[in-house]
């Protein structure tokens, strides 16, 4: 059984990474990740968004480039020029779509969703490894959830 975490009433003061109540959690990151401050993530924010407004237009391209190349190969022999063009231009969106990924972990951003935007930096709040979320038309990072609750289980940021 799965310990949930319930967090004191008023919960949600983000900390940093001196203040983990359970440094065990750290091993449970993947290697790429990094825990930041909320003054960090808030930095990083806005080049987040832009990364991830150039990820969603490249979804929006390779997937009209994917049913194009599945009516393509349909209708011509997989050699044929015009299907050899558009799947390296698929390549091409791909290897570009892996480097805005790579920008991203290195800002310790990670994508929580395509449609709304949602963005995710691991952090610290009340001294428990958590996830400050934001979300395209929010200003600000104003939100947290515990790790194992995702986006639905959102909860105020609460700053002294």
């Amino acid at each position: 059984m799965q310990n949930e975490w319930n967090p004191p009433p008023l919960a949600g003061q983000p900390m940093d990474v001196s203040q983990l109540l359970d440094e065990m959690a750290l091993l449970a990151l993947p290697d790429d990740s990094r825990v930041v401050t909320i003054e960090e993530a808030r930095e990083e924010l806005p080049i987040a968004k832009k990364l991830l407004i150039t990820l969603q237009s490249l979804q929006d391209e390779a997937h009209d480039l994917t049913e194009e190349l599945e009516i393509l190969v349909e209708n011509l022999p997989p050699h044929h020029e015009h299907v050899v063009e558009v799947a390296e231009q698929l390549g091409n969106l791909v290897k570009e779509w892996q480097d805005i990924g790579d920008k991203l972990e290195k800002l310790g951003a990670k994508i929580a969703g395509f449609d709304p935007g949602y963005l995710e930096w691991h952090g610290v709040v009340d001294g428990y490894l958590v996830h400050y979320s934001w979300c395209q038309g929010e200003e600000d990072i104003e939100w947290w959830h515990p790790l194992d609750s995702g986006i639905n289980g959102r909860r105020p940021l609460v700053e002294a």
